[in-house]
């Protein structure tokens, strides 16, 4: 258990010293809008947090870790209303075959814009590993045409506007999620 903990820090350092674009996306129309219930408990969770990773060692819903706002981030995420697990299917969207659940656009909006706010090295560190390695969430939206706009990473790139079929009606559909990047402020 502790090799996984040492492991997973590691990692979550290693990625702090990457560098990424200066500008993340969700757009061409408002599809990131809307909350999961919590993953299997496994333990292991980022250090000085109680929620982030897959599951948490909370004892309730208002005990967290000394990273009281990172925590935050990851709990409201922990709670996204709509998920689809892993082997489940959802809307009419084909099954996930993923280990790990995909959420709803609106709640992968939530969670990247609260760590962003956040802005530590915690929460940074967490949102460039979770967004780096999570590729798609699920929305509501008109029928994307194709790719207006994309935001380059290391190794590939992700659609961060879509063009869209207005004149059709709306179908649940996957979206790519953008690449996190930190959001620096000018001191005066």
């Amino acid at each position: 258990m502790w090799l996984l903990q040492v492991l997973f820090v590691c990692c979550l350092l290693a990625t702090t010293w990457a560098t990424f674009g200066d500008e993340a996306i969700f757009e061409d129309e408002d599809i990131y809008n809307q909350a999961l219930p919590p993953v299997p408990h496994t333990g292991i969770t980022a250090p000085g947090t109680k929620w982030c990773g897959p599951g948490n060692t909370a004892a309730n819903f208002d005990d967290l870790g000394r990273e009281r706002e990172t925590d935050k981030c990851c709990r409201a995420h922990d709670h996204c209303e709509e998920i689809i697990e892993s082997h489940s299917a959802l809307h009419g969207l084909p099954t996930n075959t993923d280990w790990f659940p995909i959420l709803k656009c609106t709640c992968e909006q939530t969670f990247i814009n609260c760590l962003q706010a956040v802005n530590s090295l915690t929460s940074n560190t967490l949102g460039r590993i979770y967004y780096g390695s999570r590729r798609k969430c699920f929305a509501n939206g008109y029928p994307t045409t194709g790719c207006k706009q994309y935001q380059e990473g290391t190794f590939r790139k992700r659609c961060i506007r879509y063009n869209v079929d207005k004149a059709s009606a709306k179908v649940w559909q996957f979206y790519d999620m953008p690449f996190y990047t930190i959001h620096h402020t000018n001191a005066a």
